[in-house]
C-alpha cells in the first residue's frame, strides 16, 4: 500500500517560484480516471493506520494520497477532482498559513469544470477556514497538522550568504513578518527583510536549535553591504569579504547565542501541541496524524509529538529504508513524492506524458515498464 505525497495540484505553469511543487492538472485527473477505472481505494490515515495492525486485509488497490502545506489549489483543483471520481485524500495544514479571508474563492465545479474561467486570485494561495472546514466535513478530504510554522531557522554561527532578496530565502520573510505568511505567494514580500541581512546556515524548524544572531553583527552586515548600493549587488568577491568580516566579528565581538533547553522544548512544544489544539478546535475534531515539514525532526520532536497524542508521523525520505516497526503504537508513515517534472542536467523540464503520474506510481511499486518509459522520457525531453 502506497502513500503519495502532492502539494500543489494546476499551478505547475504560474509565475510561482515554487511551481515544480505543483503537478499538471490535466495530469492529475488522468490519475484519478485510472484510479477509478480500476477500482482503487483511497483511504484517509485513520484507515492506514489500521491497517498497519491487520496487514493480511491489505491489498494491492489500497492507496493513500496526500497533499502538504494547504495551498489554496487544493480547494480549486484537488477536492472537486477527488470528489468527482469518488476518491478521498488527506491535507496537512500549518495554522500560521491559513488565509483568515471568510468567504470561498471559487473552484472547478463553481465553473462546471471550466478551468478557464478561473483567476489566479482563485489558484494561487492558501487555504481558508471556511474552506478547510467543508472539505473536511466532505468525507472527501480528511485534514490533520503539518505542524504550525513550517519554518527554516538558522542552525549555527556560520555565515554561508547575504540577503539580496533571492527566492530560496523567502522563509525569512516568514520569520520578519509572520502575519503575512498567507501572502507570500502573491505578494512581493522581499523588502520584509533587509539587504545585506547575513545567511547562517540553515534548516527545518523542528529538526535544531535555533541560533539568534547578535542584532550588532546584523547591523554590521547592513552597513557593509550597503557600501555597495551603487553597484547593485557586490559581486562575488566583495561579498566573500563582507562575510568573512563578520564571520572575524562574530568570533571576537558578537557570537549570538542558541535557544536553551527550555527553549527548545517550549518552541516545538507550540509547534505540535498548540498546531494540535487549533486545528481541533476549528474543525471540531480529533487530530491524529503529523507531517513533518520537509521531513524536518529530531528524537525530542518524536517524543513531544507523541506526547501531543498524535497517532503517527510522517517518514523523512532519507529514512525510508530504513527498518521501522510498524507493530507498535505510534507509528510512522512512508512516502513517494509525485511530480509533474523531471531533472535532466540541472534543470527541471515539464513532464509531457499524460499518464506520467500513472507511470511514476507504478515506478515506485518497481515496475520495469514504467521505469524504462520514464527514463525514456527523460532522455527525450
Amino acid at each position: 500500500m502506497k502513500v503519495l505525497m502532492f502539494h500543489s495540484i494546476g499551478n505547475d505553469r504560474s509565475s510561482w517560484h515554487r511551481a515544480f511543487l505543483s503537478v499538471n492538472l490535466h495530469q492529475f485527473e488522468t490519475f484519478c480516471q485510472y484510479l477509478q477505472k480500476h477500482k482503487y481505494q483511497t483511504l484517509f490515515l485513520d484507515e492506514w493506520f489500521y491497517l498497519q495492525d491487520n496487514i493480511h486485509k491489505i491489498t494491492k488497490k489500497h492507496i493513500v494520497l496526500t497533499f502538504d502545506d494547504g495551498y489554496l489549489d487544493n480547494w480549486t483543483f484537488a477536492y472537486p477532482l477527488l470528489k468527482k471520481y469518488g476518491l478521498k485524500g488527506t491535507i496537512f495544514i500549518n495554522p500560521e498559513f491559513v488565509d483568515p479571508i471568510e468567504q470561498k474563492r471559487k473552484n472547478l465545479e463553481d465553473t462546471n469544470f471550466n478551468e478557464g474561467l478561473l483567476t489566479e486570485y482563485d489558484k494561487l494561495g492558501f487555504l481558508s477556514w471556511c474552506e478547510l472546514k467543508e472539505m473536511d466535513q466532505s468525507g472527501v478530504m480528511d485534514i490533520q497538522s503539518h505542524s504550525m510554522s513550517h519554518n527554516w531557522f538558522f542552525k549555527s554561527n556560520k555565515i554561508i550568504d547575504l540577503y539580496h532578496g533571492q527566492k530560496e530565502y523567502d522563509w525569512m520573510a516568514w520569520i520578519e513578518k509572520p502575519e503575512r505568511k498567507p501572502y507570500h505567494i502573491s505578494e512581493n514580500q522581499e523588502t520584509f527583510v533587509p539587504q545585506g541581512y547575513p545567511i547562517f546556515e540553515n534548516d527545518r524548524a523542528l529538526s535544531l536549535r535555533r541560533y539568534f544572531p547578535d542584532k550588532k553583527l546584523v547591523e554590521e552586515g547592513r552597513k557593509l553591504y550597503s557600501q555597495y548600493v551603487n553597484k547593485n549587488q557586490p559581486s562575488i568577491e566583495e561579498e566573500s569579504i563582507i562575510i568573512s568580516t563578520l564571520n572575524d566579528l562574530i568570533k571576537n565581538k558578537y557570537p549570538g547565542r542558541f535557544e536553551s533547553d527550555e527553549e527548545v522544548k517550549n518552541r516545538y512544544e507550540y509547534e505540535l501541541i498548540e498546531s494540535k489544539r487549533i486545528l481541533e478546535d476549528q474543525l471540531n475534531k480529533k487530530i491524529d496524524f503529523l507531517c513533518w515539514p520537509g521531513g524536518g525532526y529530531n528524537d525530542l520532536a518524536i517524543e513531544i509529538s507523541k506526547r501531543a497524542g498524535y497517532k503517527a508521523s510522517t517518514l523523512a525520505s532519507k529514512e525510508k529504508n530504513h527498518n521501522f516497526d510498524n507493530t507498535q503504537q505510534y507509528k510512522r508513515i512512508p512516502r513517494f513524492g509525485m511530480g509533474s517534472f523531471v531533472y535532466k542536467n540541472d534543470k527541471i523540464i515539464p513532464a509531457k506524458l499524460k499518464h506520467h503520474l500513472v507511470l511514476s506510481y507504478f515506478a515506485k511499486s518497481n515496475s520495469f515498464w514504467a521505469k524504462a518509459i520514464l527514463k525514456l522520457q527523460k532522455i527525450f525531453s
